[in-house]
């Protein structure tokens, strides 16, 4: 049988408290940053920062997802 790895001290609860806090600190950042928008400067349409626009393919001034090109593989894709 294999001996597992025991601890020496037992964990005090204010440092279970602050292993807890930096977990639901990180949690809600991540949650607060999905659901900022901002607005697309090209269509004015809610997206999130720092990333390309879903509705017109932009970012930072150039086309980074070319829409047309997604369209018709989707179209492509259809049997009839």
């Amino acid at each position: 049988m294999a001996k597992h790895p025991v601890p020496k001290h037992r964990a005090t609860a204010t440092r279970g408290g602050r292993r807890y806090s930096t977990w639901k600190t990180k949690e809600l950042k991540r949650l607060t940053k999905i659901s900022t928008t901002v607005a697309c400067p090209k269509c004015k349409s809610p997206r999130q920062p720092h990333t390309a626009c879903p509705t017109c393919g932009y970012y930072r001034g150039r086309v980074v997802i070319d829409l047309a090109k997604k369209d018709t593989k989707k179209i492509s894709k259809v049997k009839a």
